[in-house]
């Protein structure tokens, strides 16, 4: 059976990509990602699970043009699967306010 739950750097991933909009490739969203959690994400480690979204049908990618400043390897770009990656994400923000309700008076404002 096919895992359904997204992981937190699945989750964290595919919303990076989803704001970027487009076509995104894992360097952008390694900085974007880091930028906006200041967490530390290598483009390897962006790549690692972009491909492994894409194996879940969350995202589909594309082989772009060879680029000379790459050693003539071209970028694969990722783009959001609506249809199967929004429900993902959808149930997974569900499922942490879940367990957040109720618990903003004792852990004060952020």
């Amino acid at each position: 059976m096919p895992r359904s739950r997204l992981g937190e750097l699945e989750e964290q991933v595919l919303l990076t990509v989803l704001r970027l909009g487009g076509e995104s490739y894992a360097v952008p969203v390694a900085r974007e990602l880091g930028r906006l959690t200041a967490r530390d994400v290598s483009p390897a480690t962006a790549y690692m699970v972009l491909r492994r979204l894409e194996g879940r049908g969350l995202l589909v990618s594309s082989v772009g043009t060879p680029a000379p400043e790459r050693g003539g390897r071209p970028r694969r770009f990722y783009r959001v699967v609506d249809e199967q990656a929004l429900p993902a994400l959808r149930e997974s923000r569900n499922a942490m306010l879940a367990l957040w309700d109720g618990l903003e008076a004792r852990l004060g404002p952020s």
